[in-house]
């Protein structure tokens, strides 16, 4: 394929011609589940997958977005019907469709204007404002996203772009933070005046923007003025302190890495940028998130306010509480400066210790174990003497590989539970 060109030479850097030859090889090693040839001559690639090819992070499957004259929702469904895949309509208004056909999502729509380069002045940001025509096998940036690539720089074309789509305001931070882009400043000015738009998006899709920005490297450069733009929707929503210091450099130290570095550091901060129940609730979030992040708010909370050890019992509630995230406690407690390095790697090393005994609370045997040998039937009672095994379990009590131990204990306690009864009888009826 030729390589020709609609702008001109970037500053420095990668060329128009040289983005061009980047293109034409990626459209030849990339195979979506269609062949390139079943589009129509006047399809043009658009958008993230153009920006990551000429950022060299393109996935060997990744979303593809393209647009076309006209027809959008007509050509998934010639697509689906010729090679297979699910279509979905986006917005049968302005002919806005998808295919997803296994690992591949390929979103088509047609173009907003008489022209291409109209509809990509209409796009959100400049760097994903530059397109490639396949029919032609040409580069087209109109709006100059090429040069602010090399320079690395997020660059939103007009307010009124972002007026039409407010999920934008969110998707500046975030594609600032996966890219490493500083953003223009009058696009900041204009990010924040049209932040108390955000609530006419559906919750669920700035919930997901919110969850892509806190997995990006870099997020914690703009989780701040995130969190500022949010209070201008929602401005009973006040961000927790340190989240500029919620960095992967922060994570490392602590020890973590790989999936749990991620997803931990993920929770941390999504936690603190939404800040308030009150948000929570308003985007929607499922109640097993709405759990997951009230437990780690209360216990942010109980560990700033304490001005001593926690007490066993609440040792003991705190871990069963944050089986899974204990991780993201701590990154936020080292954020806030409420717990050292050293403290925090010792957790985290108990935490990663499957038979940590309180990490992972647990009985150390179980309730059938224990009808069995102490003739018991199931009901509160079982499960008191259950909580107190695990307790004592938990603060190194009990000698969890002698059974006969762990049973004298339970007879112990079940008789001082007993005692405890009788006396509370007498006084009952004494006082009658």
């Amino acid at each position: 394929m030729a390589s020709e060109t609609t702008t001109g030479d970037a500053h420095s850097g990668l060329t128009p011609q040289e983005a061009g030859a980047q293109l034409d090889s990626a459209v030849t090693r990339l195979s979506p589940p269609f062949p390139w040839g079943a589009l129509p001559g006047d399809a043009v690639l658009v958008g993230g997958v153009v920006r990551d090819v000429l950022l060299g992070r393109l996935r060997d499957n990744p979303d593809v977005d393209l647009t076309v004259p006209r027809g959008a929702v007509q050509l998934c469904r010639q697509l689906a019907s010729r090679w297979g895949g699910t279509v979905v309509v986006l917005d049968q208004a302005r002919d806005m469709g998808r295919l997803v056909h296994g690992a591949w999502t390929v979103d088509v729509a047609a173009w907003d204007g008489a022209t291409m380069a109209a509809d990509l002045g209409r796009r959100d940001f400049s760097l994903n404002a530059m397109a490639y025509h396949l029919g032609q096998g040409t580069f087209h940036d109109p709006c100059g996203g090429l040069q602010d690539l090399v320079r690395r720089r997020l660059r939103c074309l007009a307010a009124a772009n972002l007026a039409a789509d407010p999920l934008r305001v969110l998707r500046g931070y975030r594609l600032a933070a996966e890219l490493g882009c500083a953003i223009e400043e009058r696009t900041r000015q204009w990010l924040q005046q049209a932040a108390p738009q955000l609530g006419m998006v559906a919750s669920e899709r700035v919930l997901a923007e919110l969850e892509r920005l806190c997995q990006a490297p870099l997020a914690h450069h703009w989780l701040l003025e995130t969190g500022t733009v949010l209070q201008a929707w929602l401005p009973m929503a006040p961000p927790w302190p340190g989240l500029e210091r919620l960095s992967h450099q922060l994570a490392v130290a602590l020890g973590l890495e790989g999936e749990s570095l991620t997803g931990q550091l993920a929770l941390a901060r999504l936690s603190g940028v939404l800040g308030a129940q009150s948000v929570v609730e308003r985007l929607g979030c499922s109640r097993r998130q709405q759990r997951q992040w009230q437990r780690l708010d209360h216990w942010r909370q109980v560990w700033t306010a304490s001005t001593a050890r926690l007490t066993e019992d609440q040792q003991l509630q705190l871990h069963l509480d944050l089986t899974d995230d204990l991780p993201a406690l701590l990154l936020v407690l080292l954020a806030q400066d409420r717990l050292n390095l050293e403290e925090a790697r010792l957790w985290l090393h108990r935490w990663q210790d499957p038979a940590d005994p309180l990490c992972h609370p647990c009985c150390p045997l179980s309730g059938h174990r224990l009808q069995q040998s102490l003739s018991l039937s199931p009901g509160p009672r079982l499960g008191a003497l259950m909580a107190f095994l695990r307790h004592e379990n938990a603060f190194g009590r009990l000698i969890v590989h002698d059974e006969a131990s762990i049973l004298d204990s339970a007879r112990q306690w079940l008789q001082q539970a007993a005692d405890s009864r009788q006396m509370s009888t007498r006084k009952e009826a004494g006082s009658s």
